[in-house]
């Protein structure tokens, strides 16, 4: 039997808007077009969510993420 713990864990609902620092765009080097947008049309609970469009080919894409990540085991929840 596996027994796991959570220690820390990171939680973002952005409903106080999208804090750049804490959540910043990656990849901006390659993109060609893709774009992060804080939504407010659309969330699965709550009023906003991140929305990343890829733009299409080779260059296309974009990334949003954190670095404030506690060690350990990793377990992710996205609604996609």
């Amino acid at each position: 039997m596996r027994r796991c713990i959570a220690i820390a864990q990171v939680s973002e609902g952005f409903e106080s808007g999208w804090d750049k620092t804490a959540w910043p765009i990656y990849a901006t080097d390659c993109n060609q077009g893709g774009k992060v947008t804080l939504d407010t049309s659309q969330a699965h609970t709550g009023k906003n969510s991140i929305r990343v469009d890829g733009a299409g080919g080779f260059c296309g894409h974009i990334f949003v993420g954190t670095t404030n990540v506690p060690k350990g085991e990793l377990y992710v929840r996205t609604w996609l």
